[in-house]
């Protein structure tokens, strides 16, 4: 939830704008923002017009005397009385009034009328004027609230209406409702309204994301199951179940799918189901078997996917997945070895349809796939005349051209669109290239087609979902502005010593003295003679005690007329929490005195607009928030009647208990500053049943005469539906998201102005760039020659226009960090901006150097793949003994935090909305797992480093090292009290970093596993190794060794795990007792292992610990 709190100034003006009668509430005194300080304040015709923006500026300035309306003198109270309720509101307000229905309307108002057209010529216009394209439409509106008092109510009305420049489709949700003058006789219609078009919007788009979502798995071809392990009855989509030879409605049970499975598979697919299905595996399953039809016995293999799901028991409750239709891919790398040529082209487009078309005898080969992106199924026996049936009339053309280009150069490309036997329209891209027979003649072309129908639709679904967040920025941009750019009240700064750093305009308006002499100091020239004595006292008091200011004074306004005015102020502080000096305001309280009559008079009207208002309004009065006053619809909103009246907040609404509201009243309350909720939840019970609503509300403190508060004034409005239909948008654009995610495609985008590409974060890992957004000339410098040019090229035609709108290229990339070589596979379609010029190139990208190498590998000969599998081998048994270890991650250390994580975000999604407490809690305590997870993954790729690292010794002075380390553990050390002693420690030859990472793991466990209530005490020495221990530990005695003890007196441990403490992971403590993640002392063994040395452990509970480290001080093979 994001409070909103309103600026000082606006703050203070608040605080002097209530009276003492409790029920009362009394527009803003301050001056409107359009009059000058030194004009006199117009008090007699539109007092009632204060602080109420632009809209109370155009009020003022209409000639009233030749008006229909007359002056405002003459105005019925209760309608200067609407007409200042309306324009200090910030909800969007409109009154029609009299017989000629005149308009009024506030500035929230404003932006319903568009950016030109209407306003300002609106306000006092007959309503008929205003509104010709509605007026059929909305005139029998008005004559019926008019006619009979009755309000009436629309929600998400469409009500289109002419604004910049043309007619937009406009939904609103609106009432009219009745305004009476004077002599209680209707004479106006009270508009309350919000336009909902954006929400009416946004729900329509979520049912397209979802009609999206559906289709990009039915164009990835995929079969989904979702099995349940209790019954073992799962159900799938058509497609699987037509691979297991069931009908579409016929319930499936997975033995009648296992019975599908071949049967050499199908022991291992039963035991990879069972083994996900047990808690310890995590869920995950992962398996490609094959299927045999049981109809047709037509195998295919497939590619499976899926995951299991448990509850607080273990057990799995829901298993669910996908299958991949593998068995052309399969067959692909089969056919490699029959024909050289076509397996350039099936690696070169995996995922693609392959055809070989021979125009000289009109015969046509393809592949399956090609058949089912031409038609949407599998078909044998296609010719060239059934191809062109597939093709759309319009993209016929197309054809023609591309193969009279194939004929003279050898090669042809287009993009058609085809039309499948279900209907549906495609979009394909064909390349072929010329194929040269035996006879050197050239009738046959060869070539892939691709079905890039998905890239286009993700294409749209990226460019919509940036044009929303551009519009969200412009919005907070106008938000921000709106607020910043009107302070009706002088504002001020001042330095830590008092002097005063910033007048605002508003200030110097009012002194009349220009801003640097202002600075000088003489602003205290316009203050009355005999009250700058108190003022400046108070403001030297304030600043020595760096207290709350807060005085009153008379002034002299630069037109010479003295007024009463209030200043204050309070301290501030910087970041680091450094005092900085004062901010504070000033502001003319003189009209405060002279309204105050005018609101008691308007009382009761006022409250009888509260009970009629069309948004929920009430008021509480003291701490215990009792209701003095709630309007129908507020009192509908907590499903109670008016037997509230008169109660306190929580014993009226009791559900409320245990929610944020009514420690955020007692706050406003207590502090009164006014607080703003956006789309908060609340549980409220309504017809016998609590449920989660939504809503927009403003707590405003209300004030009487003396500035003492009394009591809170609640706005609000139910926004639910807004709420739910964008909370469904954002889950839909996730699985949208995980569609691209599961496909392992990339995405990238060039911008045609700025030459700048962004990529997705796979993208950007591939061509290794530190940000997701590069130089054109960056990206193509990844490139490898002889392609760059190729590419550089391509691109430049995309971008001109001139060329088709689609781009599809295959190339060799370099990681700029790792220096990695991959073949990527890009296409992009160019996207147009509204003036018709080319705004930009977005596609996909897809790894294809698997593909590649599979080629490649092919060409090897046996005696070469021989010799590579017995290095591998030999790499493969040296690397098992260090993986060995590495296995307890996975089932024990680095699952346990997964684990939390999983139960406590099934947890998170069962209390969101019930249980703010219980939320929080299992929000930190993921957050707390995410964290441990991440400690013991950068520990693991510390210690995989020492694994890898070449042996290269220097010189490195011990002594420095520990100076160093102490240095970092300093606050520790003087936290604990510890006393760390450290006698002379020798030169020796050595890797730098790893000494620094040998001592600093065993100081930090020294001063870790301290004895509580003791002083820790650690001592480092070190001393040449004897002759007779060299043999002992069987070194070489050519070299010389040094001995270094680290001596402390903590907790120790059993003796008999002096060996256990060394392996990864193992740890004699729980997190509960001391943090870690037991890959310290593995750290040490290991860089002992790269040093030719060796570290070892003595202790005894209770007693301290000895490590002893043995290492020679220089290597032979280093020269030394």
């Amino acid at each position: 939830m994001k409070k909103s709190v309103p600026s000082e100034p606006q703050q203070k003006i608040k605080l002097l704008t209530f009276t003492k009668t409790k029920t009362v509430i009394l527009y803003a005194a301050a001056l409107p923002k359009t009059r000058k300080l030194n004009q006199e304040p117009n008090t007699s015709d539109f007092y009632f017009l204060q602080n109420g923006g632009e809209a109370a500026e155009l009020i003022e300035k209409i000639d009233w005397e030749s008006h229909t309306l007359g002056t405002p003198d003459n105005w019925p109270e209760n309608l200067k009385n609407t007409i200042a309720t309306i324009v200090c509101s910030k909800f969007p307000m409109f009154l029609w009034w009299g017989d000629q229905l005149i308009q009024f309307y506030n500035d929230a108002y404003r932006p319903s009328f568009g950016n030109e057209g209407r306003h300002p010529k609106a306000m006092g216009q007959k309503a008929v004027d205003c509104w010709p394209e509605i007026w059929d439409f909305i005139h029998p509106l008005i004559q019926k609230v008019l006619s009979t008092g009755e309000s009436i109510w629309y929600d998400d009305l469409l009500l289109p209406i002419f604004r910049n420049g043309k007619m937009e489709d406009v939904y609103w949700t609106f009432s009219y409702s009745p305004i009476r003058d004077d002599r209680r006789q209707i004479k106006g219609v009270l508009v309350i309204c919000n336009e909902t078009t954006e929400k009416v919007n946004s729900r329509l788009h979520l049912q397209q994301s979802s009609d999206e979502l559906e289709f990009a798995i039915n164009a990835a071809e995929f079969g989904t199951y979702d099995l349940d392990p209790r019954t073992r009855s799962f159900s799938s989509n058509a497609r699987l179940k037509d691979w297991f030879g069931l009908k579409a409605d016929q319930q499936v049970k997975l033995e009648h799918a296992l019975g599908a499975v071949a049967e050499k598979d199908r022991q291992r697919v039963t035991e990879s189901i069972n083994y996900a299905l047990r808690y310890e595996s995590g869920g995950r399953y992962d398996i490609e078997y094959t299927i045999i039809h049981p109809i047709t016995k037509i195998p295919r293999i497939v590619h499976a996917l899926g995951k299991a799901w448990f509850d607080n028991t273990k057990t799995a409750y829901r298993f669910n997945g996908i299958l991949q239709d593998i068995t052309q891919h399969r067959k692909a790398a089969q056919e490699l070895q029959k024909s050289r040529q076509l397996t350039d082209l099936t690696i070169q487009s995996m995922a693609l349809g392959l055809f070989s078309v021979d125009y000289a005898a009109d015969t046509l080969e393809y592949s399956a796939e090609f058949s089912r992106i031409l038609t949407g199924n599998f078909k044998p026996g296609l010719g060239r005349k059934d191809f062109l049936k597939y093709v759309h009339p319009d993209d016929l053309h197309l054809r023609t051209g591309a193969i009279k280009s194939g004929m003279e150069n050898g090669t042809f490309n287009y993009a058609p669109r085809v039309i499948w036997d279900d209907g549906s329209i495609h979009h394909i891209a064909i390349s072929a290239a010329r194929i040269v027979n035996s006879e050197a003649k050239a009738p046959m072309f060869s070539g892939t087609v691709a079905d890039i129908t998905e890239k286009e639709n993700s294409r749209l679904a990226l460019e919509q979902a940036q044009s929303r967040l551009e519009m969200n920025k412009r919005e907070a941009d106008r938000h921000f502005s709106n607020v910043t750019d009107s302070s009706p009240t002088g504002l001020w700064l001042s330095n830590p010593q008092g002097m005063f750093t910033y007048f605002n305009k508003t200030l110097i308006d009012f002194t009349g003295v220009p801003y640097q002499e202002l600075l000088e100091g003489k602003w205290t020239w316009v203050i009355a003679e005999q009250d700058y004595k108190k003022t400046k006292e108070a403001y030297l008091k304030a600043l020595e005690q760096k207290s709350h200011f807060d005085v009153l004074f008379r002034a002299r306004k630069n037109n010479g007329q003295l007024i009463w005015c209030r200043a204050a102020g309070d301290p501030f502080y910087d970041a680091d929490g450094q005092y900085g000096g004062y901010a504070g305001f000033c502001m003319d309280i003189d009209e405060i005195i002279s309204v105050r009559q005018a609101v008691i008079e308007s009382q009761n009207q006022l409250t009888s607009m509260i009970e009629q208002s069309p948004v929920g309004i009430c008021l509480f009065t003291g701490l215990d928030m009792k209701i003095e006053i709630a309007n129908d619809i507020m009192i509908g909103y907590w499903g109670k009647d008016s037997s509230v009246i008169g109660l306190p907040l929580e014993e009226a609404v009791p559900e409320l208990r245990g929610q944020p509201f009514m420690d955020i009243l007692q706050q406003v309350y207590r502090t009164g500053e006014t607080y703003y909720g956006h789309s908060v939840p609340a549980d409220l019970k309504l017809d016998g049943k609590i449920s989660t609503y939504y809503f927009e509300f403003t707590y405003t403190p209300i004030r009487d005469s003396k500035g003492t508060i009394y009591g809170v004034m609640d706005i609000a409005i139910d926004v639910t539906d807004q709420v739910i239909a964008t909370k469904k948008l954002e889950e839909t654009r996730m699985a949208l998201a995980g569609a691209i995610e599961l496909a392992e495609l990339s995405t990238w985008t060039l911008d045609a102005e700025t030459k700048t590409i962004t990529c997705s974060d796979r993208f950007k890992e591939w061509l290794g760039l530190s940000a997701g957004t590069a130089d054109r000339e960056e990206f193509l410098q990844r490139i490898s020659e002889p392609y760059r040019h190729k590419v550089a090229a391509a691109l430049e035609e995309a971008l001109s226009g001139s060329a088709e709108q689609f781009y599809d290229y295959e190339f060799q990339i370099v990681n700029k960090i790792t220096g990695q070589q991959r073949i990527i596979h890009a296409n992009a379609q160019v996207q147009y901006g509204k003036d018709g010029v080319v705004k930009s190139l977005s596609g996909t990208a897809q790894d294809v150097t698997k593909e590649k190498e599979l080629q490649q590998e092919l060409t090897f000969k046996v005696k070469e793949q021989t010799a590579e599998l017995q290095t591998k081998n030999a790499e493969l048994e040296a690397n098992n003994r260090e993986l060995s270890q590495f296995a307890y991650i996975a089932s024990h250390d680095l699952q346990e935090p997964i684990r939390k994580i999983s139960v406590f975000t099934d947890l998170l999604q069962n209390n969101l909305g019930k249980n703010p407490e219980k939320v929080n809690t299992y929000i930190d305590k993921i957050s707390s797992s995410s964290r441990r997870m991440e400690n013991l993954i950068k520990d693991v790729l510390q210690f995989s480093k020492l694994t890898h690292i070449s042996h290269q010794f220097v010189p490195v002075n011990l002594n420095t090292v520990l100076s160093e380390i102490l240095a970092d553990f300093d606050l520790v050390i003087e936290q604990k009290n510890a006393q760390v002693s450290i006698g002379q420690l020798p030169l020796v030859q050595a890797i730098p970093l790893q000494m620094s990472q040998l001592f600093g793991n065993l100081l930090s466990n020294a001063l870790k596993y301290t004895k509580p209530g003791t002083r820790p005490e650690i001592s480092i020495n070190a001393q040449p190794v004897p002759e007779a221990q060299l043999r002992l530990h069987a070194l070489d005695l050519e070299l010389p060794y040094i001995k270094i003890e680290v001596r402390d007196n903590g907790i120790g441990f059993s003796q008999q795990y002096a060996e256990q403490i060394f392996n990864i992971f193992q740890r004699l403590h729980g997190n509960d007792q001391y943090s870690g993640t037991g890959i310290g002392l593995a750290m040490c063994r290991k860089i002992m292992q790269n040093h030719n040395g060796e570290i070892t452990a003595a202790s005894q509970e209770g007693s301290g610990t000895v490590f002893t480290i043995i290492m020679p001080a220089v290597h032979e093979k280093n020269g030394g």
